[in-house]
Formats: C-alpha cells, structure tokens, sequence
C-alpha cells in the first residue's frame, strides 16, 4: 500500500485473493499479544485514508476482518462463488470496521442483522442489498475489476482524489475510533476470545459465558 501510494504511474489498487479466498479473517491460532498489535486500526486507517481508488475483488470467501478490508474499498466485485460474513461474535470479537461502515452501506436495520446473527450470505444476496456492486463469473472477475480500473484511469486524478475523500469525510470520527479500541480490548482480553480459540483447535463448538 505505501509503494503503490508513492507511485506516481499507480492510478487505481486491486486487492483480491491469493488463494481460493479472498480472506478468512484473522488466525485464530496466533498468540493474544500479536492480536493485540491490531486494536491500533493502524491498516484499517491506511485503507480507509489511502488516496487512490482501491477496488476490492471478492474471489472466495469473504469472512470478518477480510471482509472489512473489502469494506474500506471503493468499489466491491464478487465472483458467482463469493460467500461473505461478519463474523467477529462468532469468536468472541468485534467486526470494528464493520460496526460503523456497514450501516452507511446497507442499512442500519440489514447491518444490525447480518453484525448479530453472523449469518454467512451468497453474492446474489449481497448484490442485493448493495454490499456489492456488482456480480460476475468467477473467470471473469479480475478482467471486470481491471476494466473498471481502466475506465477510472481515463479520469483526472485530483478530481478523483477529492470526490474520493469528500464520500469518505465523517465516516470515522475520534470518538468511533476511542471506542472501537476501547472495546477491542476488553474482548482481546476476555474468557470468550479464548475460549473460541480454544474451541477452532479442538474442532468443537465454542461455550461463551459472557466474560
């Protein structure tokens, strides 16, 4: 992201997946001190302040902290094969990304629903209630975030740059932010997060107590 920030010939970023998924989420098996490096939001501040259009092309599955970096993207793609959810109750944490961009997206009611039941949803679905911009077949999802790259590289770039940061002014205020991080880390910390860690190794459903 700094690379292709500093790079005068870089008009527009594609982030897409390496694999068969877009992203899963943070890894459960990594120790609470590592966990704890990303209560700063220091990469959620880099993508939502990047000032280069970013286009987010869903390959696979989509889920939690994933799913937010798509979120913090300009423009979302999905492949016919894209699955997507919000996961982060599901193992004791909070989609922090989630909590305040969704809403703007989709609704505060559909936010509220897909934030506290987790339900993992389909591309057809997420197309329809404007997660996604767009639905394409899986051979044909990265030409179809090219293309859309192209056309963006016929505009003028500081008109880009500013109406890119006029739609993203107010998103994310201090005080979101304070309490996202205050929140994070009393879940980083609580029995749940480690129990649901505990639960992913031993391959069981996780029994959350509330503490």
């Amino acid at each position: 992201m700094n690379e292709a920030a500093a790079d005068g010939n870089v008009r527009v970023v594609i982030l897409t997946g390496a694999g068969s998924a877009f992203s899963v989420g943070h890894d459960r098996t990594i120790p609470d001190s590592d966990i704890e490096k990303s209560i700063s939001l220091e990469t959620e501040d880099k993508l939502l302040n990047f000032g280069k259009p970013l286009i987010a092309a869903i390959n696979g599955y989509a889920l939690g902290g994933g799913m937010q970096y798509a979120l913090l993207c300009d423009i979302i793609l999905a492949s016919d094969k894209a699955v997507i959810g919000f996961i982060g109750p599901l193992v004791g944490m909070l989609c922090y990304v989630a909590v305040w961009a969704l809403p703007a997206v989709v609704g505060w009611k559909k936010a509220s629903e897909l934030l506290l039941t987790c339900d993992q949803i389909s591309a057809e679905e997420a197309y329809r209630i404007g997660l996604v911009g767009k639905i394409v077949r899986q051979e044909e999802l990265m030409p179809t975030a090219l293309e859309i790259a192209q056309k963006i590289t016929k505009t003028a770039p500081l008109s880009i740059r500013y109406t890119k940061e006029a739609l993203r002014r107010g998103l994310f205020d201090a005080g979101t932010k304070k309490f996202v991080q205050e929140a994070l880390r009393v879940l980083v910390a609580s029995e749940d997060m480690k129990e649901a860690a505990r639960a992913f190794m031993e391959k069981r459903e996780p029994i959350f107590r509330g503490r």
